[in-house]
């Protein structure tokens, strides 16, 4: 019989990496994040398994730490095209939500989209719907300025999603937060990059036994020159923080009554500003107290 040659190990492998890519690709097995999730004309990307910590629109970091595990029911972290947030289904509101502005985000006013409930949100999460405001006597106050998105139609649809929804007295949020809204969006008009973030505490009060109504709504904005990070601690750094009442009756109030620190919004949320920055630079930022004077 004559003798059979052992072919060598890697004129195997070779072999068989020829076989494998002959095979059609409908025929081989698919690798999938999951799909697009498509609600009317946005479509939204999955929530990727992560932390968030390389999200563009987490340079505070994770404040509270939230996680993209569905058991994490009060502390949900969704990382969206247009934001970054953490939802509470106790509550039926964000905790927070973080996400960057500049001028190209802005633009000239859009077609105002319906609101929706999140299909972002795990299957085990009540919904939230447009009807669930109707006659409570709030509006539907967005966490993300719907102006800070006018640039792209999916990005703006993105903050009519009910998770960007909390419920507000009319006075808060169209007066003081809406005029503080302006004057972020006029900073980035004139060049600068704006982080900001925004949050609810306290309660008083459910709409329908679904949504807490909250006592204060806070808003951090950072503005720093084109292109500067937050970290980098640029000289012409501003950072303006506020801590506004969920009342009636503050119509003519202005936004700056209420400017605080950082470090006072931690103390009454439990939340954690730049926990990845030095310790020094931290308190730098955070006891911070800027004013609407001065040069933007």
């Amino acid at each position: 019989m004559p003798k059979v040659s052992k072919i060598p190990d890697r004129w195997m492998l070779a072999i068989a990496l020829l076989i494998f890519s002959a095979v059609p690709a409908c025929q081989r097995p698919a690798v999938t994040t999951g799909p697009a999730i498509t609600t009317g004309t946005e479509t939204v990307s999955p929530n990727p398994r992560t932390n968030g910590s390389e999200s563009e629109h987490l340079a505070f970091g994770n404040l509270s730490n939230a996680t993209t595990d569905p058991a994490d029911q009060d502390n949900f972290l969704i990382l969206g095209n247009g934001s970054a947030f953490s939802y509470n289904d106790s509550r039926g509101t964000i905790n927070w939500v973080s996400w960057r502005t500049e001028r190209s985000d802005l633009g000239d006013s859009i077609p105002r989209p319906d609101f929706r409930p999140d299909p972002r949100l795990p299957d085990n999460f009540k919904r939230i719907g447009y009807y669930d405001y109707s006659g409570s006597g709030f509006d539907r106050g967005h966490m993300v300025p719907s102006a800070d998105r006018f640039a792209s139609k999916e990005l703006n649809e993105e903050t009519f999603l009910m998770t960007n929804i909390v419920p507000q007295s009319g006075a808060l949020n169209q007066y003081p937060w809406n005029k503080l809204e302006s004057f972020a969006r006029g900073q980035a008009w004139r060049g600068s990059d704006l982080y900001q973030a925004a949050g609810v505490y306290g309660d008083q009060g459910s709409l329908k036994g679904k949504i807490v109504v909250p006592t204060n709504c806070w808003k951090v904005i950072v503005v720093v020159p084109r292109g500067k990070r937050i970290e980098a601690n640029d000289p012409r750094m501003r950072v303006f923080a506020v801590d506004m009442p969920n009342d009636p009756g503050i119509e003519n109030v202005r936004w700056e009554r209420y400017l605080t620190t950082i470090r006072t919004i931690e103390s009454k949320t439990g939340l954690d500003f730049f926990s990845t920055f030095p310790a020094e630079l931290q308190d730098r930022i955070e006891n911070r107290r800027d004013t609407r004077s001065g040069k933007p």
